[in-house]
């Protein structure tokens, strides 16, 4: 092989690995940003069933962990994703918040359900695959 045959060859050696280094990051922040909310979803389904319901202090703080959460981490998701697909999640995890105002529990464990859907959901379109390299 000639010089120039070898250059190429590393050259496009180099391009694809840092495409692959580039998915992995990429699947690993998504998949750690959704494993928090998931996380965060089933603390608040057990919180909600030790204190008894929830209007309690310890389910309202965790909603507003999640929240918090979910704002820093969707930031980073709007660089890999169009915001319009992982908006609905933000919109459900408010309407928590306000189902306890409201006091409305069928409502907000049914905006839990829907937020752990979108969740898993979200992990299989968002990971990384070999269509994202090419």
């Amino acid at each position: 092989m000639t010089k120039v045959g070898v250059f190429k060859l590393v050259s496009f050696l180099v391009i694809v690995a840092i495409l692959v280094a580039i998915c992995v990051v990429e699947d690993r922040l998504v998949s750690d940003s959704l494993m928090q909310v998931k996380d965060y979803c089933y603390k608040i389904e057990m919180a909600a069933e030790e204190n008894g319901g929830i209007t309690s202090g310890e389910v309202a703080s965790l909603v507003d962990n999640l929240e918090w959460s979910w704002k820093k981490n969707e930031g980073k998701l709007c660089f890999m994703v169009n915001h319009k697909s992982i908006e609905q999640l933000g919109v459900e995890i408010v309407r928590l918040k306000t189902y306890i105002d409201e006091m409305e529990e069928i409502e907000f464990f049914t905006s839990l359900e829907i937020i752990k859907h979108y969740v898993e959901n979200f992990q299989h379109f968002m990971g990384a695959s070999f269509h994202n390299i090419l």
